[in-house]
């Protein structure tokens, strides 16, 4: 168990909270949620020891092992991907170097090998011949494939980095677990995975979360950051966001009965003051008038930090029936194809999510359709009347850091009217003393508010938006989407925010290695679909309706796969036991008196390592095992 006890946290004269006490249990999930700028990521570094509090008191145990996911992934570009996880257990890791110095010698010493003993002892005790395997499997489930792990972490993205450093994180089981926005950069098949991992967490998690479906799915308990505190609600989100509402209805219905009893009292005295038979009940009534005041501000409902951003986007000319023709996209980088003869049509009015897997082409597709960036081959084409709006993932890249709001607006917008400029710029919350400060101070979420302005100002009627909830907090998300449902024109977008792309979407289009899946329908149909397919690679089937109607053919094929899996996990659970068996006379020959006495050094080196190399391989062969019971069961 942890606590906080009467927290607080200020920053001159901002106060983000105070008061703030809290109990955190075990195998307890804790959403932390607030507005940018609340104080969310500022409570998880107190936690961690990073920040110091202004005042009040953090009791976690001393021998506590804490957990958080750092972002300081370049200093470790040469890393190993595989190594760089293992290191997130350091006594394991530790052990495993001591190992590998002490084989590497020549000549062992008595000393060295009652050493090399207990390391061994250690590992076992610690799981770590299967580390490795453990580590894959955590790297594989956030997306990182098998082929990628021996090579360096400065061969991937900056997203994928982001995931290897959350695998470190993972694989070091902690006591007590900070994720601050770990879906961030993960596609939604990897929050998926992540979703389940979490599930089976056995400590304290504590995570922060703009993705209200990861958020529902995760969590237990939601502490809220807001009117200068934290409360806490036992239940997930949804059931945070009702109880809170009826919160604030039960405060307002206390302090509209407080106010008619005070004016009932009030009227009482000012009719009986002056008579001076009444004067004794009078100043009675004058005293319950101070405690109803009193009581009132019990009940006080204070302002909240959540503010919600006005979008709005204007009408023009419609355009016609066909807003986008692809036809045979092609588009490479080096050796790796990312776009391979992608074609579609896209119809006025239509609002388009395009998913799939990290690094498949969503965001070049968008780049090559705003003429960011050049095709290979195939070609698109907008239809007549179409005016394009884009909202690009490196948004930042248009601004100029070392101009006002207002100058910046003016210029991208290319709007003159001091009246629409300011209009514009207040919707998105930015006040009069606001645009007149430079855009290098903005928050991620206020940069983000500023370039949808300058698209507030231009006429179009195709929106084109490549992930555009990254830096905006719930409230300018549920903002954008009440526009976005308003919107009369064509939405192309590509997002992982589910919550988002459920709310918007009515045509799903997913891009895979060498296929385009086009889905008439909203997300969440997709996804009752789309889970069978893409863990089986059959043809989707969303009711056991439409899987009667599976031809002979394709139900005799269906059984021929079935027996060919059971036969392969029969052969690998066979292959698993004689693995086990060898290990086990490796065991006994290691356990013999004066083994490690009477045994040439040569001998016992290439033991030890036929050892590690069977640890290993059983590994493998389960993960295998495991993967194969997994197609079974689709």
């Amino acid at each position: 168990m942890a606590s906080v006890n009467q927290l607080e946290m200020r920053y001159g004269d901002r106060v983000l909270f105070k008061n703030v006490s809290l109990h955190l249990t075990r195998k307890t999930r804790y959403g932390l949620v607030g507005a940018n700028g609340a104080g969310k990521t500022t409570f998880l570094k107190i936690l961690s020891g990073e920040v110091e509090p202004t005042s009040g008191e953090v009791n976690i145990p001393k021998e506590a092992q804490i957990g958080v996911l750092k972002q300081d992934y370049i200093k470790f570009q040469e890393d190993k991907i595989l190594s760089l996880v293992l290191k997130g257990n350091q006594v394991v890791w530790e052990a495993f170097e001591k190992k590998e110095a002490l084989l590497s010698k020549e000549e062992l010493s008595e000393q060295a090998i009652v050493e090399l003993s207990r390391i061994e002892e250690e590992l076992r005790l610690r799981h770590g011949y299967q580390a490795e395997a453990n580590a894959a499997r955590l790297l594989e489930g956030l997306g990182i494939p098998l082929a990628a792990h021996a090579k360096h972490l400065g061969s991937l993205s900056g997203g994928y980095q982001l995931r290897v450093m959350l695998a470190q994180v993972l694989f070091a089981e902690p006591d007590i677990l900070l994720l601050d926005e770990p879906t961030n950069y993960l596609d939604i098949f990897s929050i998926r995975w992540l979703e389940g991992y979490l599930k089976d967490y056995q400590g304290i998690l504590i995570l922060s979360s703009h993705d209200r479906v990861f958020l529902n799915r995760v969590c237990q308990v939601i502490l809220d950051i807001d009117y200068g505190g934290m409360k806490q609600y036992t239940g997930n989100f949804d059931h945070f966001l009702t109880e809170k509402e009826n919160d604030i209805v039960q405060k307002e219905a206390q302090l509209q009965s407080i106010g008619k009893r005070k004016e009932e009292v009030q009227r009482f005295i000012d009719r009986f003051r002056a008579k001076s038979s009444k004067a004794r009940q009078a100043q009675s009534r004058v005293r319950m008038v101070k405690k109803l005041e009193e009581e009132e501000k019990k009940w006080e409902v204070f302002p909240t930090s959540r503010q919600y951003p006005h979008f709005y986007f204007p009408h023009c000319r419609p355009s016609g029936r066909i807003t986008l023709a692809v036809k045979g996209l092609n588009k490479s980088y080096g050796e790796k194809s990312v776009l391979h003869e992608i074609s579609f049509e896209i119809e006025k009015g239509e609002k388009v999510a395009v998913v799939g897997a990290n690094g498949i082409g969503k965001s070049t597709l968008l780049e090559i359709v705003t003429e960011c960036r050049e095709q290979d081959s195939g070609t698109f084409r907008w239809g007549p009347h179409v005016k394009t709006a884009y909202f690009p993932q490196d948004f930042h890249r248009l601004l100029d850091t070392q101009a006002t709001l207002y100058d910046w607006l003016e210029c991208a917008s290319k709007c003159f009217h001091a009246e629409k400029l300011r209009q514009a710029l207040g919707a998105m919350l930015f006040g009069d003393m606001e645009v007149r400060k430079k855009i290098q101070s903005l928050s991620g979420g206020e940069a983000a508010r500023l370039v949808f302005a300058s698209l507030m100002l231009k006429e179009h009627n195709t929106l084109i938006l490549d992930e555009p909830t990254n830096h905006l907090d719930m409230e300018a998300t549920d903002a954008l989407i009440e526009a976005l449902n308003g919107y009369d024109g064509t939405v192309i977008l590509v997002s992982h925010n589910r919550y988002f792309i459920s709310q918007v979407a009515n045509r799903i289009l997913e891009l895979q290695e060498g296929k385009t899946l086009d889905f008439k329908g909203g997300y969440d149909e997709f996804v009752a679909v789309h889970e069978r397919d893409y863990l089986s690679e059959k043809v989707p089937n969303s009711s056991k309706k439409k899987e009667k109607s599976l031809d002979f053919e394709s139900r005799k094929e269906e059984r021929r796969k079935v027996a060919r899996l059971k036969k392969d996990i029969q052969k690998c659970e066979e292959e698993i036991e004689d693995i086990e068996r060898k290990i086990e006379k490796i065991n006994e020959m290691l356990a013999q008196p004066n083994y490690y006495d009477v045994t040439p050094q040569d001998k016992m080196q290439a033991t030890l390592k036929q050892k590690d190399m069977l640890e290993i391989e059983k590994q493998e062969k389960y993960l295998f095992w495991e993967k194969m019971h997994e197609d079974l069961d689709f």
